[in-house]
């Protein structure tokens, strides 16, 4: 077969398979531009929707809207919740504390005799330390104490217990306490960080008592 044949075949195929090609265009329904207009204003509507709750949704409360705000935000915030699709300024604009403040862990053994466990601090550390032990600092300052996140207080009560567990004297109780003081304010007694008073109020974040399955 010359080179000319082979050409000429395949040719022919290509112009069976644009054929078939068409042939299956033609088979598929077409688009509606009635339906595609319904979707697109759909989707805009909703769009606009979500913006409007959004900003609503991060008004302060004692902003002036905030009347406004519960008529359109509160028949809505179960649903809202459901989805996740609530916003806040959480990640930018965090609520900034008034207090100074430490996590402290008194673990009591079986014979009563307590062990006090502390996460690493900031201020008794130098430097280089403070940089390889800032994600501890994030854990047990920012996270551990606060009823936010008290789903992994037994999950940190027995991380601890396990470290500290001797056969014959294991633990038997553990307890997480917050110590802290306010911060004097800066704009009418302005303190310098060496000089910030101790933390001296004391708070009982949580009990756990352990069991036996714990140390397995």
């Amino acid at each position: 077969m010359s080179r000319g044949d082979d050409d000429l075949n395949n040719a022919r195929s290509q112009t069976d398979i644009d054929l078939r090609s068409s042939d299956a265009q033609e088979c598929l329904p077409a688009k509606d531009p009635g339906t595609r207009r319904f979707f697109e204003v759909l989707q805009t509507i909703a769009t606009i929707i979500f913006l409007v709750v959004t900003a609503f949704w991060l008004t302060p409360d004692k902003a002036p809207s905030a009347v406004l705000k519960q008529v359109i935000v509160n028949p809505i915030k179960t649903f809202w919740l459901f989805w996740g699709l609530e916003q806040n300024w959480a990640l930018f604009s965090p609520i900034i504390k008034d207090i100074n403040y430490h996590t402290v862990g008194i673990i009591t053994r079986q014979d009563g005799s307590n062990e006090i466990w502390e996460a690493p601090r900031m201020d008794k550390l130098d430097l280089l330390e403070r940089f390889r032990q800032e994600k501890y600092r994030k854990w047990s300052i920012d996270s551990l104490p606060w009823p936010d996140h008290k789903e992994f207080w037994p999950y940190i009560a027995r991380y601890v217990g396990r470290q500290k567990y001797r056969p014959d004297n294991p633990p038997a109780k553990f307890t997480l306490l917050l110590f802290w003081t306010k911060i004097p304010p800066p704009l009418t007694s302005f303190t310098s960080r060496g000089k910030l008073p101790p933390h001296t109020s004391c708070n009982n974040v949580f009990t756990y008592e352990y069991s036996a399955e714990d140390f397995r």
